[in-house]
């Protein structure tokens, strides 16, 4: 744009100049023509012409004065015209000047014009590239924010995963610490039990009426051990049964949904499978073992009270010690079964409420349905193991979930024979 104003500039200040030389040499030629009529106009006179010249001074002196007017008045309208050229000139100088500025306003205009439609068409382009780079961006930040959903989606369910691996790697952990303390302590109790028992013998010795008070106790402790036994045998094998039906159905389940993550469940599940049963057969075989060698010793233990007895049947006849013997195994039966069916029943209803405090059910979504659970608990409340016995599968695997989260209240020590082992008839409000 300068370029183009100095170029403008050069071509007016060139026709100025022309303008001016073309004015000069019309007043020149103007002038020259003046003086040249008057040269032709000396001597002449109007009329005829004489070959004779008169001098006549005051002739001359008129004709001179005349000339000299003449001369005046021609310099006069010389002046005139002059002063006409130089106002025409100055006027047309003006009119050049204005007529410059006139094109140098225009040039303006066009440049100012020119620089704002630039500046219009510079900002509609910021403008376009501000939209186009604010749509790029989004568009970005929508592949980011959906890249970023997905990876949160995929560590999330890897995340559930992982607290599901050592969620339930704790509780197979904290089983088998109860186990091995409820084993520890079932060998406590069993070794205080052999203490009492010898202590028991010990005093059989001297009193005689003892002799029947600890016979009926051992009876009825071993039809108990017997029915306990038989109990937990046929529920652990329910419970084989119902695990194995389960995992079958699980895997069948999960394998509609991915083949591959079914793949990999099942052989995890018949890892885990292999390893209980394998923990199961020692546990059982070291509890037959157990059982063999209590078994033995009882019936060397009965064998030896025998002995004792017919050794001291004769004091008992002699000493009437037999009259009060009922008395005292009538005595112990209250203390052994001390435990009201109400209680019981509190107590379950305890647990039942507790289970239920970690159960979640979304929009009653099992109401109306029910789940039988086989609960073993330790004598401080801790849940040492708990099965489904059956009931709805859903409702059962969720219930056991929360049997698991749930704080199980201490029972009494006069209930906990009770209660050890329970079957709680859940159903979700």
């Amino acid at each position: 744009m300068p370029a183009m104003s100095d170029k403008l500039n050069s071509k007016l200040s060139l026709s100025l100049i022309i303008s001016i030389i073309l004015h000069g040499a019309l007043i020149i030629f103007l002038g020259y023509k003046v003086i040249q009529d008057n040269d032709l106009n000396y001597g002449s006179i109007n009329g005829q012409s004489v070959d004779a010249i008169m001098v006549d001074p005051s002739v001359m002196t008129e004709q001179y004065q005349r000339q000299l007017k003449s001369q005046q008045r021609q310099q006069q309208v010389d002046q005139q015209r002059q002063q006409q050229l130089e106002k025409q000139a100055k006027e047309l100088q003006e009119k050049q000047l204005a007529e410059q500025q006139r094109l140098k306003d225009i040039e303006k205009e066009r440049i100012k014009a020119e620089k704002e439609a630039a500046e219009k068409a510079a900002k509609e382009e910021v403008e376009r590239a501000a939209k186009e780079k604010e749509i790029a961006e989004r568009a970005a930040k929508e592949a980011a924010e959906k890249v970023a959903q997905e990876k949160a989606a995929k560590e999330a369910a890897e995340k559930v995963a992982q607290e599901k691996a050592a969620k339930e790697a704790a509780e197979k952990a904290a089983q088998e610490k109860a186990a091995k303390e409820a084993a520890e302590k079932a060998a406590q109790e069993k070794a205080a039990k052999e203490a009492a028992e010898k202590a028991a013998q010990e005093k059989a010795a001297k009193e005689a009426a003892e002799k029947a008070a600890q016979e009926k106790a051992a009876k009825e402790a071993a039809e108990k051990a017997a029915k306990e036994k038989a109990a937990k045998e046929a529920a652990e094998k329910a419970a084989k049964e119902k695990a194995a039906k389960e995992a079958a159905e699980k895997a069948a389940q999960e394998k509609a949904a991915k083949e591959a993550a079914e793949k990999a469940a099942q052989e995890k599940a018949a890892k885990e499978a292999a390893e209980k049963a394998a923990k199961e057969k020692a546990a059982k075989e070291a509890a037959d073992k157990a059982a063999k060698e209590k078994a033995a010793k009882e019936a060397a233990e009965k064998a030896a009270k025998e002995k004792a007895a017919k050794d001291n049947e004769l004091n008992d006849i002699l000493g009437g010690l037999t009259s009060g013997t009922p008395s005292v195994a009538t005595g112990s039966t209250p203390s052994r079964k001390g435990v009201s069916d109400g209680e019981l029943d509190k107590y379950k209803s305890l647990v039942q409420t507790a289970i239920s405090n970690k159960f979640i059910n979304p929009n009653k979504l099992y109401s109306g349905r029910h789940c039988v659970l086989q609960i073993q608990i330790a004598t401080d409340g801790f849940l040492i193991d708990v099965k489904s016995q059956g009931g709805d599968e859903a409702l059962c695997r969720e219930a056991i979930s929360a049997t698991r989260a749930a704080v199980i209240p201490k029972p009494s020590s006069s209930l906990y024979e009770q209660v050890k082992t329970m079957f709680i008839d859940f159903q979700p409000k």
